[in-house]
């Protein structure tokens, strides 16, 4: 079994992007079981920390618990079963450190968006993002979107599982009202990018 710090106590404004991230002590020697499912209300105040320690380092737009509550149904989490974080005392099931995220959000009847997709420090490098990515994707088929698109800092990583970098004036209109209820609105330095499902 590994072991999971509790968060850390606020630090002073020099701290760097990694230390938002709960610690995770990984032993070499440990298999990683990582299992993949749809994310549920308990999972939230994980998928805040985990989002909003890379917008901290402004790799990622911020999330606030009204969003993610609301927006529940869209977001995919991956955990580590070798993590164990608690155990629910009436349902007396036990619940593992969520290393990854993402969503899929739907913005028309045929296309949606790939958003939140954030990795675990200690977890990058493992494949996790392309699979989080392909499970959205699948998903995304499955409600017959044709279309998925991003806006991200990542290009070269996106552009690994076949997207498309695309003009922001070829994006499609629906794009631009979220886009307006953005904070980075008029300063944006993410890249639009496109794939065809």
């Amino acid at each position: 079994m590994e072991y999971v710090e509790p968060p850390p106590a606020p630090k002073s404004e020099e701290e760097k992007p990694e230390e938002k991230f709960r610690k995770v002590l990984i032993k070499p020697d440990e298999d990683r079981q990582i299992a993949i499912q749809k994310a549920q209300v308990r999972d939230v105040q994980e998928i805040l920390d985990l989002v909003n320690g890379y917008a901290a380092a402004d790799v990622m737009l911020p999330r606030g618990p009204q969003y993610l509550y609301e927006n529940i149904r869209d977001f995919v989490i991956a955990s580590d079963r070798n993590v164990p974080v608690y155990s629910m005392m009436e349902t007396r099931e036990e619940l593992h450190l969520i290393v990854a995220c993402g969503s899929l959000h739907v913005l028309w009847d045929d296309i949606a968006e790939i958003r939140a997709l954030a990795i675990h420090p200690d977890y990058q490098h493992l494949g996790l993002g392309s699979k989080l990515a392909e499970y959205l994707m699948e998903e995304a088929k499955q409600l017959g979107i044709r279309r998925v698109y991003t806006f991200t800092l990542t290009e070269e990583f996106f552009r690994t599982i076949g997207f498309k970098r695309q003009k922001r004036e070829e994006l499609p209109p629906k794009m631009w009202g979220e886009c307006s209820r953005c904070p980075k609105y008029f300063k944006c330095d993410e890249v639009g990018m496109v794939k065809v499902l």
